[in-house]
Parts: C-alpha cells; structure tokens; sequence
C-alpha cells in the first residue's frame, strides 16, 4: 500500500503540490491526471523516494520512502526520462538495473519484450522513442516491483502498443497484488485500466475517488422556471458553468449532487432535469483553463 499524507513540495517560492492526500491500496491502479505542469511529475518523484517533501510522507507499506534503501528496493519509478547507459543495448541495460534489483527476473524480460516485438540484442541508440518506451517498461516489470510508478505512462506508443501495456498492467496486478501508479495528461489513455482517479489542477488534487463514483460527484442540469431568473437565484448552490436565457437555465453541479439537487427542488422550477457526465467530461470541467479569446483572436491580424 502507498500512503500520500499531506505531501507539499517546493522549489524556493513555487509550490509544486500542495497537502496531497491519497492512498493506492494493494492489488489497485491509481491513475494520476492532469495537464502537463500540474504537479505529477514532482509527486511521483516524492512517491519514489527522489524528493523529500517539505511536509507530509509518503508511506509504503506503513514505513517512509524517503531515504529507505530497502523499501525502494520493491519500488520501481518509470520517469519520462528513463536512463539508458550510454552505447548500451537493451540487454545490457536491463544488466545494469539487475544490478540494483536482486530479484530482477531475465525471463519476464525476454517475454515482455515478445510481446511487444523487440529484440533484446538491440542498440538503444537504433530504437524510436517508442521502443525505447517499450524497453524500459520491460525492464521495470522484470524488477518485479512491489510499487510500480510509471510517469507519462503511454507517451510514445501506438494504438496497439497502449493495448498490449494496458494488459500486462492488469495480469501484473492480479498475479503480484502490487500498488500502482500511473500518470499521463491525457485522461482516456488511462481510465481504462484504473480503479482509482486523482485529478491534480495547479498543484491541488482536484477529484480522488474509485472511477465508477466519478460521475456521482458530478450533474449536468436543465431547469426550466415560469419566470425568468438571475445568477443570483442560486447563490449558495455548488455549480459550474451556468448558462441562463430566460426562464431557461443549465449548469454543471458538484460534490453531494443529492444536497444540491434539493436546493434546486426547493426553488419552484417547472422542470429540472439532470444527467450523468462522463470522465472526459469531468476531466475537462475540472481542469478548464479560462482563456482570453479574443486576446488569441487579434495575436495574427
């Protein structure tokens, strides 16, 4: 089990993350999201020991990871700047982090590396950036990690290739009961081998919940009233995006849907009408950046 309590991290005046909170249990995918700059990357770099966070720990298995030469012997961090050994092949680069992975296992390499169609004699210098990326994820599963942290976890490769990941993840996890994490800023690449979501917006974790209760947070809303009304009419509900034309409104409510839709019930509407977001949708909801368009309109004229 991973245990992300409280975790801020710094550099000098910038807050990368600020008192993050989650918990990867055993046999379970985390899938981190965000855009690029939010914050994954540094919080991972604390999940495996690298940083150690201004406040906060991050616990495997009850015990800090930070400078535990031990319990980082069951972890093994993917970063999106994997080190290859300079002239190596991927044979010998699998040798060097045999070196720092005693029970690193030669046969999971070689089948992995089947699968994905790569030959282990191969100079990593021949290799595009996706074999590359194929290379080292064989490499992380012959270390037979206890803790799997994987950054940007489907940069690189192809349609088939992100299958082929998807499902060495999933048997992985059901044959070793390991904790896992993986990031990438593109929500659909990863929700479909997740259990888990946390949403990181601007150093903040935004959503952590299991993936099918995503949408219970969530509700899109159509109202119709018998009178027109005002922003001001639902001051003190928890809403987003809010489109009013008369006596029609529609917006995007939050946290206890159940709460809110009882405010909207006790305002006397004609009608109201709610339904389901799906996790794309909730992705981009969440993570909205407010841009000045017409600013963009006028930067080419």
């Amino acid at each position: 089990m991973i245990e992300i309590k409280s975790v801020t991290k710094s550099y000098g005046d910038y807050v990368a993350i600020n008192d993050i909170n989650i918990t990867v249990e055993n046999s379970s995918v985390l899938g981190l999201a965000g855009f690029n700059g939010s914050g994954k990357t540094t919080l991972l770099n604390v999940c495996a020991g690298i940083f150690k966070a201004d406040k906060g720990a991050v616990l495997l298995d009850g015990k800090d990871a930070f400078d535990n030469e031990k319990e980082r012997a069951s972890l093994f961090y993917l970063s999106d700047n994997f080190y290859f050994p300079v002239g190596s092949t991927i044979k010998s680069t699998a040798k060097f982090y045999a070196n720092y992975f005693p029970g690193f296992d030669f046969k999971i390499l070689s089948s992995v590396l089947e699968i994905f169609g790569l030959d282990i004699k191969k100079n990593v210098r021949s290799l595009s950036k996706g074999m590359k990326k194929q290379a080292s994820l064989a490499i992380a599963f012959a270390t037979k990690p206890k803790y799997l942290l994987i950054d940007e976890t489907f940069d690189g490769l192809d349609p088939h290739k992100k299958e082929l990941l998807r499902k060495l993840l999933l048997e992985y996890i059901n044959d070793t009961g390991a904790s896992v994490i993986i990031s990438s800023h593109d929500l659909g690449e990863i929700s479909g081998v997740c259990d888990h979501i946390a949403i990181i917006n601007g150093k903040n974790v935004i959503l952590n919940c299991a993936i099918e209760d995503v949408s219970e947070h969530f509700r899109r809303v159509k109202i119709m009233f018998n009178q027109p009304v005002t922003e001001s009419t639902f001051k003190g509900i928890n809403y987003r995006k809010i489109k009013l034309s008369g006596r029609a409104v529609s917006m995007i409510i939050c946290g206890d849907v159940q709460a809110e839709m009882q405010k909207l019930n006790a305002l006397g509407a004609e009608s109201i009408e709610a339904s389901l977001l799906t996790l794309e949708e909730v992705f981009s909801e969440e993570t909205e950046v407010v841009t000045d368009n017409e600013k963009i309109k006028s930067i080419f004229k």
